[in-house]
């Protein structure tokens, strides 16, 4: 599995973003989950690490690029190409794996209760994510966003999921606001192509090494000062 070569993937629009901090207020936000607001993803990579290399395989650093931010459905289906056995039994034994090792609450990643918190004060926000239905909305609860956010999609409640649009155009609608006037924030590659591919204009904040979302703008941190001043001056949309 590799990254599409450069004339597939969606051109970057001109956007706001490539003045730091803009100079606008966006209609709406819609944050990624997994390896955005809860430390998820590497605790996910890790485990598929530990998978493979029980059955003596490995992934290469294309195929991990490549499989970052996908739904588990594909990564379980990749896992199994790699070991020989059939994506079902891998899902099993995989997810039974996960369930011993989720022996405590997955940690929000800083800075992230406190930028969803500062943006649901101003504008409407979603959380669009490729997990289940019944694991996203787990997981927003535990770290105590549920509640503040105005609408969560799942990968249950559209056709397709990253890297296709329809998670974003679901929750840009969802929140009453066209997609490009709306703010996207993802860390993978396969959820900035999800994001720029619905017309959101997308700020990257890359937590997984070996990611390196296109963005106009790429932070390392949600705890970036400048992106809490701009979100503390925006104009209240509520």
């Amino acid at each position: 599995m590799s990254r599409p070569p450069a004339s597939a993937r969606p051109q970057l629009l001109p956007s706001p973003l490539a003045s730091w901090p803009p100079a606008w207020t966006p209609a709406a936000v819609v944050f990624d989950c997994d390896g955005l607001l809860v430390d998820t993803e590497s605790r996910w990579v890790v485990l598929q690490d530990a998978y493979l290399a029980s059955h003596g395989a490995a992934f290469d650093d294309v195929t991990r690029r490549a499989v970052t931010g996908q739904s588990a459905e594909v990564v379980v289906t990749t896992i199994a190409e790699h070991v020989g056995k059939e994506p079902l039994v891998v899902a099993d034994e995989l997810f039974a794996a996960h369930r011993e090792d989720v022996t405590e609450q997955e940690p929000p990643l800083p800075g992230a209760v406190e930028i969803v918190r500062a943006a649901a004060a101003a504008v409407p926000v979603a959380v669009a994510s490729n997990s289940p239905r019944d694991m996203l909305d787990a997981k927003l609860a535990a770290i105590g966003l549920l509640d503040v956010v105005d609408a969560t999609v799942s990968i249950d409640d559209v056709a397709h999921g990253k890297p296709a649009p329809d998670l974003y155009l679901t929750a840009a609608a969802a929140l009453g606001a066209a997609p490009g006037d709306c703010l996207a924030l993802e860390d993978s590659e396969v959820g900035a192509c999800a994001a720029t591919s619905a017309g959101l204009h997308l700020l990257a904040v890359p937590s997984v090494p070996g990611q390196a979302p296109e963005a106009p703008r790429t932070l390392d941190s949600l705890e970036d000062p400048v992106l809490r001043d701009w979100i503390a001056g925006w104009e209240r949309r509520r």
